[in-house]
């Protein structure tokens, strides 16, 4: 059953160095921001569909000779304030939008790894006037362990929810594409994958499954989190 409890605080680089997951300590929903440039997209988007597409077509895996990366650094006043985070940056969906930004002068895609690009995917519905959570959890294959992972869930024009997967390389067809879920449960098969949600929220409101709590999920690892085996297995599964 999903609990409704407190918006939590994370520790950031402030607090924890090196294994904080952003700068500053922050509370889980500020990931959904509406900072520069998230509000240019206010009107962008006519329909459910045009987002879906968007958030897979215009963002990469971070991929680097062939091995997952997070590495992200702060180095202002030539290095006179100088910090990096090298094993799990969580960015909010206005520093992922900047990456596309930022990236487009030289022909190269906007880059996030699972949680990036479905956060932005769920700022994005939400700023739209759709509904739509972010799910942090897991996802199997079988009964091997793919790794900790970010996704969300979104109801469709019909009222049905579905399940959206920000890191596949192409977009399936919309909306039977996307997975029918059901919101009560945690537990959501995609064919030979199986999706569990452990903590779940928008702006507002904040959820946990039972005894799965945000601190569980912060106990991953990059390397059991981001992966070339779970980003490549999961393309091929989804078949599209």
């Amino acid at each position: 059953m999903w609990i409704r409890k407190t918006m939590p605080k994370i520790e950031g680089y402030e607090s924890i160095g090196n294994r904080g997951k952003r700068w500053l300590d922050f509370k889980i929903n500020e990931l959904l921001d509406t900072a520069d440039p998230v509000l240019e997209y206010r009107h962008k988007f006519k329909s459910r569909k045009e987002i879906c597409e968007f958030v897979i077509t215009q963002f990469a895996y971070p991929l680097r000779f062939g091995l997952a990366t997070d590495k992200h650094y702060n180095n202002w006043f030539s290095g006179l304030c100088c910090h990096k985070i090298v094993l799990d940056f969580w960015q909010s969906a206005s520093e992922t939008l900047r990456t596309l930004h930022l990236n487009r002068k030289d022909g190269k895609p906007g880059y996030g790894d699972c949680e990036d690009t479905s956060v932005l995917f769920t700022t994005l519905m939400l700023q739209s006037g759709y509904k739509a959570y972010e799910v942090f959890g897991v996802v199997y294959r079988g009964n091997e362990l793919l790794g900790g992972h970010g996704y969300a869930i979104f109801e469709d024009e019909d009222g049905n929810w579905r399940l959206f997967e920000s890191t596949l390389d192409n977009p399936p067809e919309y909306p039977d594409g996307y997975p029918e879920v059901d919101i009560t449960r945690n537990h959501w098969d995609v064919g030979e994958l199986t999706y569990i949600g452990w903590i779940m929220f928008d702006r507002k409101e904040y959820y946990e499954w039972e005894d799965n709590r945000i601190e569980k999920y912060l106990e991953f690892r990059h390397k059991d989190k981001n992966s070339r085996k779970k980003y490549k297995m999961i393309n091929m599964l989804w078949n599209v």
